[in-house]
């Protein structure tokens, strides 16, 4: 069961690894555009502000993107015209970082007969940069020539490199001169080197900046952490198991004996609930014949003869009806505890059925037995009972001997409790084997009514 588990949890985990890799290969990418309907501020520059520069640039939009248009004149020493997208005013720039390459989509014309473009991304960073001075910004460079990709042009991010110029102006450590895009405020195109003098334009379609919502590298190291806690996981989930394990083990035999203990009492419990009745806690029919045959099997000159009591409550429909069935279960309940105080423990007594009861005593002739069943049936007609009810019973008493069937001894004292009840009720009626009928109608003398678990045995009774 463990190993099955284990493969399905490895088996998961490389399919969802797979599946990772798959989607930071060819997607889960972020894309940057921008293009004429982009909110970026566009505007252009010239050298007009440098001593000697008469170049003039002027910005154009069309359909299509975004323009410059240059006329570019000698006199500045590095003239130049620049077209400038701004994402915002240092130090509150956006973060490029998360961009592995950029896409251009551009088109430059002039007199020369390669025409270069410079593609400037500006960062800030405090470290090297002034508020307000854009002077002090970082510029990333990169130069190509856009009429060799008309399809355009796709560069790593990593391809550009810090203007050296900017670097001889800016002296600063070596750790601060790489290429830096976590800050960048502005995206420029101008004219390239040894520009020669006349009309120049730069046109921008489009430019997208691609990259993935996690870094490749980022991704792959998670993955391995995945891998890593889930090795561990297993190790520390596998230890504990096996801990466990041993501890089983060393204590299975206890366990083993515990549980075999526990299904024996069990077995009895259950055996117990299949012979007794779950409302008053008296044996049901199965458990009356159960204990008739132990009692049989241990010596008939110890059981025989025996007096066999059925038990009536009188008018129980009438309470079910007009108290409800609660109460009725309350009579009955109330009964059989009654009836189980005043008897011996040898004694047997079962619900028969609905309001029935049947008593058996042992080694006992008919007659005794039938003078215990009038005690009990004064006992039953003076006890106190739910919504003030008094409540009488009938009874019908008959004794078995060894050579009868139980079912005719069974059957007469059915009658006899019968007869009892067309008599009028609250009586006790005795039916002997030898058909000689007679009633009880008052307890017998030398006892009483708390004397019923064993004066009646006696001789004298």
């Amino acid at each position: 069961m463990h190993a099955r588990v284990l493969r399905r949890l490895l088996i998961a985990l490389l399919a969802l690894t797979g599946i990772a890799l798959l989607w930071n290969q060819f997607g889960m990418t972020s894309t940057l555009v921008i293009d004429a309907r982009s909110p970026f501020h566009v505007e252009a520059l010239d050298d007009r502000a440098n001593p000697g520069g008469r170049s003039v640039a002027t910005t154009t939009r069309e359909a299509g993107g975004v323009g410059m248009d240059c006329d570019l004149h000698a006199g500045y020493e590095w003239a130049f015209c620049e077209l400038q997208i701004e994402f915002g005013k240092g130090p509150h720039g956006i973060d490029l970082s998360r961009y592995d390459a950029m896409r251009l989509w551009v088109t430059a014309t002039g007199p020369e007969a390669q025409q270069r473009v410079r593609v400037y991304v500006r960062n800030y960073d405090p470290a090297y940069s002034k508020p307000g001075v854009a002077e002090s910004e970082k510029v990333n460079q990169l130069i190509y020539e856009p009429a060799e990709y008309p399809q355009g042009y796709e560069v790593p991010l990593a391809r550009f490199q810090v203007a050296q110029w900017w670097i001889d102006e800016h002296p600063m450590t070596l750790d601060l001169e790489a290429p830096d895009f976590r800050n960048a405020t502005r995206l420029a195109f101008s004219t390239g080197p040894k520009v020669e003098p006349g009309p120049h334009t730069i046109r921008i379609q489009r430019v997208e900046l691609r990259g993935k919502l996690i870094p490749a590298s980022t991704f792959r190291l998670g993955i391995i952490a995945v891998w890593m806690l889930s090795v561990l996981g297993y190790l520390v989930v596998d230890s504990v198991l096996n801990r466990r394990q041993l501890r089983l083990s060393a204590a299975s035999q206890h366990s083993l004996q515990r549980l075999n203990e526990s299904l024996r009492l069990e077995t009895r419990s259950l055996a117990e609930i299949a012979r007794t009745d779950p409302l008053t806690g008296a044996l049901n029919r199965k458990g009356l014949a159960d204990e008739l045959m132990r009692i049989v099997r241990m010596g008939e000159h110890q059981a025989f003869p025996m007096t066999l009591v059925f038990i009536d409550i009188d008018h129980f429909k009438r309470i079910n009806d007009s108290l409800g069935h609660d109460t009725g279960d309350q009579v009955i309940r109330g009964l059989a505890e009654l009836v189980r105080s005043a008897v011996q423990r040898d004694d047997l007594f079962a619900r028969w059925g609905g309001e029935e009861f049947l008593l058996v005593f042992r080694d006992t002739p008919g007659p005794k037995g039938s003078a215990i069943a009038e005690r009990l049936r004064e006992r039953i007609a003076g006890a106190a009972w739910p919504e003030d009810l008094r409540v009488t019973c009938s009874f019908g008493v008959a004794e078995w001997h060894r050579d009868e069937d139980l079912n005719e001894g069974i059957k007469r004292a059915d009658e006899a409790m019968y007869r009892a009840k067309q008599q009028g009720r609250d009586r006790v009626e005795i039916e002997l084997e030898d058909d000689r009928l007679g009633s009880l109608r008052s307890p017998p003398p030398g006892g009483s009514a708390g004397s019923l678990r064993a004066a009646e045995r006696s001789p004298a009774g």
